[in-house]
């Protein structure tokens, strides 16, 4: 949730930052991409670093690194020191995800990782509208200055608490056996699901990061929302997100072993019937209304990406197969907000063509869902014995 605080609060940032410098939308696009290029260069070198280091020792110097940048951002003084900030915090942040889908592999057996992974996952729904709220408050009432370096000192708090309570349960064992059972990186490209995953979250991420990036200044500039308002109405898709992501893990477990590509496919099919009626809403409550829609189906998509490494990839591996589907995700993270800003800019103002971008982009998920193959694991046997199909 802290993660989701430092990450998102730039989004509400934007608005009076290009005020202040006088900003174009392309230029606050970069500014929002800036993070996720090197966030995406990363991802794959964060979960190997996992993988061999264990999850706590690299989760603890993220939480460290990560706040610190938060607060130099309350110090940017132009466009190119933003930009610079952001890229060094893209760095700081980038092992986060993939050590803490290790940290699942090492505390929990495989029957279980589906909704251990779908807790970790709702915490960042409800840490992005949180972050949205908090943002708005704080910068109304501090300004965007001292938004981010009291965010930044919050994220140190959790970086002590992380050092005295974080202790994955089956670490040692874990990191025994990784040395003999850890597959080299060659072998994990050639493991052709992993691909497709990688594939299927770059299309979900460009909306979740494309939505994330722009719904604010969207709901703010065309729909002519106060700020506060605009945070309000976020609660709305976060907490059906948040429902649908405990919901997906659960049924993961107990009712869709093998059959986790239905999840993707169905999710995807529906984020992109209410992407659409979105775009076309006549008024803020449809707007709201479809968005929610859109969160559910890509909530139990998403959530079904990110479980699928832990059930189907060997535990000694999850760490560096995470970080190379995460790399796709975060590659979303760096296309999405530039060229929706630059789509918007072009258009005058109109969001049709960003949001024709965000559709396109989910059509990626439906289809390549579709052929997915997979075995269902024997719950007896240890993930790597497990065999992975397409």
């Amino acid at each position: 949730m802290i993660n989701y605080f430092d990450k998102v609060a730039i989004n509400v940032a934007v608005i009076p930052i290009s005020q202040e410098f006088g900003l174009t939308e392309t230029q606050v696009g970069l500014i929002l991409s800036s993070f996720f290029l090197s966030y995406a260069i990363m991802q794959p070198i964060g979960g190997s670093l996992a993988d061999k280091f264990g999850s706590r020792k690299v989760i603890l110097v993220s939480v460290v690194v990560w706040p610190l940048f938060t607060i130099l951002t309350g110090t940017a003084w132009s466009f190119l020191s933003l930009i610079v900030i952001r890229f060094l915090f893209g760095i700081g942040e980038e092992s986060y995800p993939s050590a803490s889908s290790v940290a699942v592999a090492e505390s929990f057996s495989q029957h279980e990782r589906a909704r251990a992974k779908s807790i970790l996952t709702s915490a960042t729904t409800i840490g992005s509208v949180l972050a949205t709220l908090v943002a708005v408050s704080l910068s109304q009432h501090f300004g965007w200055q001292i938004m981010f370096v009291i965010l930044g000192v919050l994220g140190l708090f959790l970086a002590l608490l992380y050092a005295k309570f974080l202790h994955p349960t089956k670490a040692a064992e874990s990191m025994a056996t990784t040395k003999k059972d850890k597959l080299p990186l060659r072998s994990l490209l050639k493991i052709s699901m992993l691909w497709k995953l990688m594939a299927i979250y770059f299309g979900i991420s460009m909306v979740t990061w494309g939505m994330m990036s722009w719904m604010p200044s969207y709901m703010v500039k065309v729909r002519q929302l106060d700020m506060v308002s605009m945070g309000a109405l976020a609660t709305i898709p976060a907490v059906l997100s948040f429902v649908t992501v405990l919901i997906t893990g659960w049924l993961l477990d107990k009712r869709m072993v093998g059959r986790e590509k239905l999840l993707i496919v169905i999710g995807s099919f529906i984020g992109i019937i209410a992407l659409y009626l979105l775009s076309k809403a006549p008024a803020v409550a449809l707007v709201v209304f479809y968005q929610a829609i859109a969160n559910i189906g890509l909530a139990a998509a998403v959530t079904t990406t990110l479980t699928m490494p832990l059930k189907y990839i060997d535990a000694s591996s999850v760490g560096a197969a995470s970080g190379l589907i995460y790399l796709g995700g975060q590659l979303a993270g760096v296309i999405a907000p530039t060229a929706m800003g630059f789509m918007i800019q072009q258009f005058n103002g109109s969001c049709d063509a960003a949001f024709w971008l965000l559709i396109i982009a989910v059509a990626i998920p439906f289809f390549i869902g579709m052929t997915i193959r997979t075995v269902p694991p024997a719950t007896s046997e240890p993930a790597s014995s497990v065999p992975v199909g397409n």
